[in-house]
């Protein structure tokens, strides 16, 4: 069952008073998310919060989310596709490719010196304001299954930076920078 709301208030009792949840804003919430806030958690994980929604809608829900986690001294895990909302949003940010971690650090060492390779392509696929591009970055291929990961490092068949250690040995995160990426570039020798 989902509830729908709009232009209404929602408040609910905690330990320290009422929580408002969302101002003059229509959206729908499952009493089962009311109740899951209603036992005020230390981690908010929201899961593509922001999919789908117009702009002004996408940072109504961001301030939302920190105003919860503000009030509460909660944390908030975002599950998103959308970098522009890491950008604003995130203190840290994780990348993630066939399921396994690429790439981990500050949002700004991440998004603005990103050091894998998966990263980079992602990062080169966004659009500079102000910059004209004949063609964008495109990563070239497509994703594994996730019954059929190949060997050694998940991204392999599509880097254009691969060597023999890529195909045969799974690398862990290693210290690349600002951030920490599972790439086989970035070990000490």
């Amino acid at each position: 069952m989902i509830l729908e709301v709009e232009h209404l208030k929602v408040q609910f009792p905690t330990r320290r008073g009422t929580l408002t949840a969302v101002d003059d804003v229509s959206f729908s919430i499952a009493p089962g998310e009311v109740l899951a806030l209603a036992a005020e958690p230390r981690l908010l994980i929201a899961d593509e919060p922001t999919t789908a929604l117009d702009v002004s809608i996408q940072a109504q829900i961001i301030a939302l989310l920190k105003r919860l986690a503000a009030e509460r001294g909660a944390a908030v895990m975002l599950i998103t596709h959308d970098m522009g909302v890491i950008a604003e949003t995130a203190h840290r940010v994780a990348v993630m490719y066939a399921g396994r971690l690429a790439e981990i650090g500050p949002v700004r060492d991440v998004i603005h010196a990103p050091r894998h390779p998966y990263t980079v392509g992602l990062m080169g696929s966004i659009p500079k304001l102000g910059i004209h591009h004949d063609k964008l970055m495109q990563i070239e291929g497509a994703m594994p299954r996730l019954n059929a990961i190949p060997p050694g490092c998940a991204f392999n068949p599509r880097c254009p930076r691969r060597f023999e250690r890529c195909v045969v040995e799974r690398p862990d995160l290693f210290d690349a920078g600002g951030s920490r990426a599972a790439c086989w570039l970035h070990v000490s020798t």
